[in-house]
């Protein structure tokens, strides 16, 4: 998916917004697909829900709620997140877009890196895996189609050069997997390709 993104970024023709609806049709086979397969039960135990702590079987209305309030407090929290680039960006002499492009990854991805985290030391590894490949396959789907029906979906030099540098990453990435390298110091090592756009 990322590799079509690209490749669309630096082509032009008429009938490209209409390509959304492709990337929106894999998000939606992905999901449908993954909602198909046989649940695992290496989580057997759930949490209670934080407004109902002492109920080990919580009424659907209160994991409705719960999970509306979540969304309402992650809407609101990027809303702000938001505003505040636009004036911070000023105050530290930086392009307000040169600041999002170097903090918003880390905001975006922070809350998946917890979750992960968090469910990881818990045992619950699928969780965790699931987790993560939800986020990246919805951030590589649904963003790109909107991007497809609002703008003009042309990438500029710098645009080119991040895209380099992400192939470049997972590449080696791939790589060292592929041969049974792994290590903190390699995953550390990927941060290397992250630089300011020119």
């Amino acid at each position: 998916m990322f590799a079509a993104k690209v490749i669309l970024g630096v082509v032009v023709f008429v009938s490209k917004p209409w390509l959304g609806i492709l990337f929106l049709a894999v998000y939606a086979a992905f999901f449908w697909q993954e909602m198909r397969d046989e649940p695992q039960h290496e989580e057997t135990k759930l949490e209670p829900l934080k407004i109902a702590p002492r109920r080990s079987e919580p009424l659907a209305w209160q994991v409705y709620l719960q999970t509306l309030a979540a969304l309402a407090v992650i809407f609101g929290a990027s809303h702000l997140f938001v505003n505040q680039l636009g004036v911070l960006g000023p105050l530290l002499g930086l392009p307000p877009q040169l600041l999002a492009l170097l903090l918003s990854p880390i905001a975006t991805e922070l809350p998946e890196t917890m979750n992960a985290v968090i469910w990881v030391r818990q045992g619950k590894y699928r969780l965790a895996l699931a987790n993560i490949c939800g986020s990246m396959m919805s951030q590589a789907t649904v963003p790109t189609a909107l991007g497809l029906f609002f703008t003009p979906w042309l990438f500029d030099r710098s645009l080119l050069v991040a895209a380099g540098a992400t192939f470049a990453a997972i590449a080696l990435m791939f790589m060292f997997f592929r041969r049974g390298i792994g290590s903190r110091a390699l995953l550390a090592s990927m941060g290397l390709f992250i630089w300011p756009s020119p």
